[in-house]
């Protein structure tokens, strides 16, 4: 029960005192009704001086008003000249009497639902015609009465139906004032959401807060109305953003990364739905956009390095294997020739390998990067890095004069390991040992080749993986490095088969200089 309520009880304006034709309007009974001071200050411009809270000092002892004050309603009395919108916003209920001006009683059913305040009508007259009326203009109850004697009396509990309306009217104002703090929270919302309800399956935006506008590059005027897949899914994400709508339409709660279309273009985001459920008309959902790009991007960079970091061991061994097999090489030759000369390119193998192990850390640490670039002679840097590697009897023929603009110790690098490949994997016999050339073609293409058993079609782009290897010693990590190396200039790499049926690497994008 809604006990201290307040309730505004308004009659008929300037019918007290009698209508224009004569006739005694009914009116309810004063006594206790009297309003607190606090209650509606202004009369009609013609009332008594003291505000309308005033009645006959006769009325009946039991009247409607007094009924609802007897029940424990705060009771006020008025004129619909009273009923101010600071006077409805202070009261729970309004019931208004009416008993012929049609018209104007809807008029005053309109404006107090407007102001937010449940209104009961009590129809002295009880014509249908005006029930219709002030039901379909909104009031919470309709009761006819009777009037006897200037005494009303209602044929139905009018304690009950105020109780129902200020029930309704508190509801009301909750759902009115929770909706209130979501639009302000769906407005101020630092990410993208857009308010959607489904038709024909597919969601169309009924409002978008100023973050999804900023972010997506609409205007809320545009986008309302609008299927939101046209908006603002990628070409090509078609049909991954219907699988999305078929279950948020089947009331999945979904938290997905998705790429959309934005104003800057497409970026990543966490999609997450939020279903309304509600009986009366509204939207369906509220779709939230995390924009996750930024986030997206440093875990790749992470990613990208703990891939280093997780081949720079096996990096560093196959590529330090190598001069530390000149060193033993050389070692072993001094101890059976007597030679020391064996012993300084056995000392210029370690600081090879001192140097290496810089160009691997900052490998490692930097990724596809070079040093300062510089006109390199071709046929230097070949011999110089066949002179490098433990090669036995295989054998180098450099077919160029080229220079090149590259990074000299990434270059060196390469080739390295382009003929340790070559030399690893023999010749097309059995127990031969290949001969490589390093040349450049007419159109501007270097390229290291080689006569042995060549690589199949199907292989080439596999080869340049991380640990892919063909060879029982291998380490499967040296065209890995190739490949790298090779992007850092700025060259790009392919394989092919030599004139000889051996391997060909290729690559283009090579700036030469003239001699």
């Amino acid at each position: 029960m809604n006990r201290s309520a307040r309730v505004l009880w308004v009659v008929e304006p300037d019918r007290r005192e009698g209508d224009s034709d004569g006739a005694s309007a009914p009116r309810p009974a004063d006594g206790p009704v009297d309003g607190p001071a606090d209650g509606p200050v202004d009369g009609p411009a013609d009332g008594p001086a003291d505000g309308p809270a005033d009645g006959p000092a006769d009325g009946p002892a039991d009247g409607p008003a007094e009924r609802l004050a007897a029940a424990g309603f705060d009771v006020e009395v008025g004129t619909r000249s009273d009923a101010t919108d600071r006077v409805l916003d202070a009261v729970d209920c309004v019931v208004s009497l009416v008993d012929r001006d049609t018209d104007r009683a809807v008029e005053f059913v309109e404006r107090t639902i407007a102001a937010g305040t449940p209104v009961v009508v009590v129809d002295v007259e009880g014509d249908a015609g005006r029930a219709h009326r002030v039901v379909a203009a909104g009031a919470a109850e309709y009761l006819p009465a009777t009037a006897t004697s200037g005494e009303i009396g209602v044929d139905a509990d009018l304690v009950a139906a105020v109780d129902r309306a200020v029930d309704a009217g508190r509801q009301r104002r909750e759902r009115d004032s929770a909706a209130a703090q979501l639009r302000t929270l769906f407005d101020d919302a630092p990410d993208p959401i857009v308010e959607y309800e489904f038709v024909g399956g597919e969601p169309v935006a009924t409002a978008a807060n100023e973050a999804f506008t900023d972010t997506f590059g609409y205007d809320r005027g545009t986008v309302v109305g609008q299927a939101m897949n046209d908006c603002i899914v990628p070409e090509g994400k078609e049909r991954e953003a219907e699988t999305l709508d078929e279950r948020v339409a089947a009331g999945d709660r979904v938290a997905v990364e998705v790429r959309r279309e934005t104003a800057g273009g497409v970026r990543d985001f966490l999609f997450r739905n939020i279903a309304v459920e509600t009986d009366e008309r509204g939207p369906d959902g509220y779709a939230v956009y995390v924009d996750i790009t930024d986030q997206k991007e440093r875990e790749h960079r992470l990613q990208r390095q703990n891939e280093r970091l997780e081949e720079f061991a096996s990096v560093v061994s196959h590529d330090l294997r190598n001069p530390m097999g000149a060193v033993k090489h050389r070692i072993e030759m001094a101890r059976q020739t007597g030679d020391n000369d064996h012993l300084a390119d056995a000392l210029g193998a370690l600081d090879r390998m001192d140097d290496r192990l810089r160009e691997l850390l900052q490998l490692a640490r930097q990724g596809e990067t070079v040093g300062q670039t510089e006109p390199v002679s071709l046929p230097a840097v070949a011999r110089e890095a066949w002179n490098h590697v433990a090669t036995d009897d295989a054998t180098l023929d450099v077919a160029t004069d080229a220079v090149v603009d590259a990074d000299r110790g990434r270059l060196t690098q390469l080739l390295e390991n382009l003929y340790i490949n070559a030399v690893e994997h023999g010749g097309r016999d059995e127990g031969a040992l290949p001969s490589v050339t390093v040349g450049v073609d007419g159109d501007g293409c270097l390229y290291v080749a080689d006569d042995g058993c060549g690589i199949p079609v199907e292989k080439r782009e596999e080869v340049f993986s991380s640990g892919y290897t063909t060879g029982r010693n291998g380490t499967g990590y040296g065209l890995t490095i190739v490949k790298q190396v090779a992007r850092a200039q700025g060259w790009e790499v392919g394989v092919a088969e030599s004139h000889d049926g051996g391997a060909r690497f290729e690559f283009r994008g090579v700036e030469f200089h003239e001699r």
